[in-house]
């Protein structure tokens, strides 16, 4: 089941790469906008970026103007979707191994 389970989940991830990307995209923009709109190094900004749109948030980085902050709100939205669509894959995943399971009686 656990083999059948993780063909199918990364079958479906790879059916969604050009969505992932593009999500993908859209956060390294935004890390981009952020490192313009509080004048931070561009690796700090991405890597915020991306604790915040994976819906971490260590807190270690805050954004500190106004247009930062109104980019980091967008891109929590944004990992909400992305963290959306990893938590239905892997419900399908799931739903479709067992599916397929035959328990031994």
């Amino acid at each position: 089941m656990l083999r059948n389970f993780i063909a199918i989940h990364f079958g479906l991830l790879g059916d969604l790469a050009g969505v992932l990307g593009a999500i993908g995209a859209v956060i390294v923009f935004a890390g981009v906008l952020i490192a313009r709109f509080d004048r931070v190094p561009l690796e700090d900004a991405i890597y915020f970026a991306f604790i915040t749109a994976f819906t971490v948030g260590f807190g270690d980085v805050a954004p500190k103007s106004r247009g930062a902050r109104i980019v980091s709100v967008v891109l929590a939205f944004v990992g909400l979707i992305l963290v959306g669509i990893f938590v239905g894959v892997a419900v399908h995943a799931l739903d479709a191994a067992l599916k397929n399971v035959t328990p031994d009686l």
